[in-house]
């Protein structure tokens, strides 16, 4: 007896029989004619090789073998409707579903605490799992859906991928409160003879902006020198606070760094243009009311 030999749709009229102990009954409740729910019975027994229901007293009442399949047949049929259920809405106060969302650091500390406590207040028990990966590999993570959001400063992945820009950045300069040469602005040649610091995460997400400061160095005829080249942010306002370094940075990240870290925010002496900060997600996804409600809360909170 094999299973693929089993119409399944033939299952939704054992299971309306077994209820309503009547071929009447069943065919009213599935929509269909008393031909077609007795036509199905008929293939069940066939298959099953029993009778399945015999006719009691006006009543159907089902054989040991009924008996016996009808708890499992109720449970996945319950469980195919709670999944298709679940694929037609998401319900965000009740649902505990994990997020997964690839950002950059950059983007997790610009993102985050607006984002977890917004979701505290609509979705608390939903929770966010933030990873970290090569731009070459996000891609093939959004694809088979082991992240369900690419957000920050990435290139297009192709036609599958839909792209939604949140905002515009801008590039500043962090430098520390008392530097030892640059007083209340940073002119352009402060800024060309200074020591950087390189920032470059590994998602890659900033190595087009470190390489445009380098065309731009280039094009005016200076060597970018770089003193110190990291691949997180973490203890940078603490290492430019001590130094006197500069760092080329978002203007969203340099606005995380409380003034009480004895920074300063500086405009960039330098035109490297803007990016465009976007949300990506693959087409797989694209009418999926979990991806579709988490898409709704980052343009909700930071398109601009």
């Amino acid at each position: 007896m094999k299973l693929n030999a089993l119409d399944l749709n033939l299952l939704l009229v054992f299971d309306a029989i077994f209820r309503t102990q009547g071929v009447t009954l069943a065919s009213q409740e599935l929509g269909l004619t008393q031909s077609s729910v007795s036509n199905a019975l008929g293939r069940l027994r066939d298959y099953f090789q029993d009778p399945l229901f015999v006719r009691i007293q006006g009543a159907m009442q089902p054989t040991p073998l009924a008996q016996n399949l009808s708890e499992p047949v109720k449970a996945a049929l319950g469980h195919l409707r709670q999944a298709i259920e679940e694929r037609r809405q998401f319900s965000p106060s009740t649902s505990q579903r994990t997020f997964s969302v690839c950002t950059s650091e950059v983007g997790q500390r610009v993102f985050l605490p607006k984002l977890l406590a917004h979701l505290s207040q609509v979705a608390p028990s939903v929770s966010v799992s933030i990873v970290d990966i090569p731009s070459d590999r996000i891609d093939a993570s959004l694809t088979s859906g082991d992240i369900d959001l690419a957000v920050g400063f990435f290139g297009d992945f192709g036609p599958n991928f839909y792209i939604q820009r949140l905002f515009r950045e801008h590039y500043v300069v962090l430098i520390r409160q008392h530097h030892s040469t640059i007083q209340d602005s940073l002119s352009l040649d402060h800024y060309l003879q200074g020591s950087h610091i390189s920032y470059l995460p590994s998602s890659a997400s900033h190595e087009a902006v470190d390489h445009l400061l380098d065309q731009e160095f280039n094009n005016l005829g200076v060597k970018r020198h770089v003193g110190l080249r990291v691949a997180h942010s973490m203890g940078l306002s603490s290492i430019v606070s001590q130094t006197d370094l500069m760092v080329t940075v978002p203007s969203r990240l340099a606005e995380t760094f409380a003034p009480s870290e004895g920074l300063r925010v500086l405009p960039l002496p330098i035109d490297i243009g803007m990016i465009d900060i976007r949300q990506h997600w693959h087409a797989r996804f694209h009418q999926d009311p979990a991806n579709q409600w988490l898409r709704a809360q980052f343009q909700l909170l930071f398109q601009a």
